[in-house]
């Protein structure tokens, strides 16, 4: 993984863990490719993952473009370096498969792949919006020599196909599993933790403030309704701490609500249980700029929430013809918004349906379906 953050591709991985550890008896340690820095939430949750060693040597690097400089032979033994240090470090355990979360793990699962001799399989691991150098040189070879591509949506899949091309024999969609437990919390009580009215109709999104996610867009549809819908109420909720950006993007938005004049109706969070957040609210929201099998809507549908999401064919997959999955304007997220303000029975028929639908995102057949792709390529 990039770095100890908990985001919806580390719930992944160390949900993963943990139901391999007490299903199957696995050993299961974690490589860092960024920093060894870990969030409390995620030190937290990897302890209860069964995590049994938390790797990281030192700043990633594993780089080489395609130019005859001095400067570039000297990338080339940095990346050497890089990963002979790996090697060194990680032989004595006998790893069998590499499981990487987003793309630069990805590309340094590769390489481990080559020079460990007990690695079995690895893959590419396309998940949502992410970084990409095609014209890098390792990243362009282990693009394309890589066992098996896997997305966790058609989004990843084009993402991966626009920069590297795809063969079609080896790629895959893999719909993510649902990460979350369902913990029952008093509606009454969280209300009255987080200062909202008991007779608000809430609205709510579970996302880090990060640059693909559209707060400000919500924020402003949200002002609109608010002005004919006296109860309705809104919560952001996610890790101002995740990144510098995170920061500047919570500050920013924290001082828009005042301008606003929205203190009373508007409640900006972080680092909050995300079990009692969504204990709190009556919709769910996710408007983005792109997503691959979103965490926050299998969660929502897992609390019985009605969502509100950008049409990314990922939200497709869970919502299927929902009436609700929309374009990101602000004008259908307004109509949207009033539509289930004022109708409680569609709220209720859209989130029981959601509710039944999600059981069947289980991390049994998470493994089931990754095993068949991995046994094809052995």
């Amino acid at each position: 993984m990039h770095y100890g953050s908990l985001g919806g591709a580390e719930r992944q991985g160390l949900g993963l863990a943990k139901f391999l550890t007490e299903e199957y008896q696995c050993e299961v340690s974690l490589l860092l490719t960024f920093s060894d820095e870990l969030q409390p939430d995620f030190k937290q949750f990897a302890k209860a993952c069964h995590i049994r060693h938390i790797f990281h040597t030192h700043a990633p690097y594993l780089v080489c473009w395609k130019e005859l400089s001095y400067r570039n032979l000297k990338r080339l033994v940095w990346s050497f370096k890089y990963i002979w240090g790996y090697r060194k470090l990680l032989k004595p355990y006998g790893f069998d498969y590499i499981f990487p979360f987003l793309n630069f793990p990805s590309k340094v699962a590769f390489y481990l792949y080559k020079v460990l001799p007990t690695v079995k399989f690895t893959f590419w691991h396309q998940l949502g919006l992410d970084v990409f150098k095609p014209d890098e040189l390792f990243e362009k070879y282990a693009s394309r020599a890589v066992p098996a591509v896997i997305a966790n949506s058609q989004t990843g899949l084009e993402l991966y196909k626009r920069h590297y091309g795809l063969d079609k024999e080896k790629s895959y969609i893999l719909p993510q599993y649902l990460t979350m437990e369902y913990l029952y919390f008093d509606k009454k009580e969280i209300r009255n933790k987080f200062n909202i009215p008991q007779d608000a109709l809430v609205f709510g999104m579970v996302a880090h403030y990060r640059e693909d996610k559209k707060h400000e867009l919500i924020l402003e549809a949200f002002k609109k309704v608010s002005e004919n819908f006296e109860d309705a109420f809104l919560i952001f909720t996610g890790n101002r701490e995740s990144s510098r950006y995170t920061r500047i993007k919570y500050d920013a938005l924290e001082k828009s609500i005042r301008e606003e004049g929205l203190e009373q109706k508007v409640r900006l969070l972080s680092q909050e249980s995300i079990e009692e957040v969504l204990s709190s609210l009556d919709v769910g929201l996710l408007i983005s700029e792109i997503e691959g099998m979103p965490n926050a809507v299998m969660e929502y549908m897992l609390y019985g929430l009605p969502v509100i999401a950008s049409d990314h064919p990922g939200c497709k997959y869970l919502l299927k013809e929902s009436p609700y999955l929309i374009s990101n304007n602000r004008e259908h997220l307004i109509g949207k918004m009033s539509e289930l303000l004022n109708h409680p029975s569609i709220r209720d028929q859209h989130g029981l349906k959601n509710r039944e639908y999600i059981k069947s995102f289980t991390k049994e057949s998470y493994v089931r379906d990754l095993s068949t792709i991995i046994k094809r390529h052995l």
